[in-house]
């Protein structure tokens, strides 16, 4: 009968303990590397959206008030507003079409994080954010991400800062 001698000196096995925690380390990274780039891929379209939606309603014209150039029942006036915004709508609300929400992107990948948002969260919260300066929702964390690309224009001299 062949009798296996175990000492210390013997380090067969010990490969898996060291992978165990290598292969923890590299599913982590993959996974946030996935959140990243959806955050940032999904700015970027946003952006190209909001930019060729901005491009496509200007196209060129001398008087950018009216939102059409026909004489309609359903001609917008954007003269009481002073300027002109194109944005793109957030995924999660596809119903209310006349408030610009962030769209939110997780950091990690495969979380499942209902992401909800409000008028008041993404319209005014978001003009008390100061350069330098850390800014805290009482969420207490980092993500989502919230991705909001706007392109405009004045209309007259009313608009802009105060």
């Amino acid at each position: 009968m062949l009798v296996v001698q175990y000492s210390v000196q013997n380090e067969k096995g010990m490969a898996v303990m060291e992978l165990i925690p290598i292969m923890i380390i590299i599913v982590i990274l993959f996974n946030y590397s996935l959140g990243f780039f959806g955050a940032i891929h999904t700015g970027i379209l946003n952006s190209m959206a909001a930019r060729n939606y901005a491009f496509e309603t200007f196209r060129h014209r001398a008087n950018l008030v009216y939102l059409r150039d026909g004489v309609s029942e359903d001609i917008v006036d954007f003269s009481k507003q002073n300027m002109r915004i194109h944005a793109t709508v957030s995924d999660n609300n596809k119903n209310d079409k006349t408030h610009f929400i962030a769209t939110g992107r997780p950091i990690d990948f495969l979380a499942k994080l209902e992401i909800t948002g409000s008028k008041d969260l993404h319209n005014k919260q978001i003009y008390s954010i100061v350069d330098g300066k850390r800014f805290t929702d009482n969420s207490g964390g980092v993500t989502p991400i919230w991705v909001r690309p706007q392109y405009g224009i004045c209309l007259n001299s009313k608009c802009g800062p105060k």
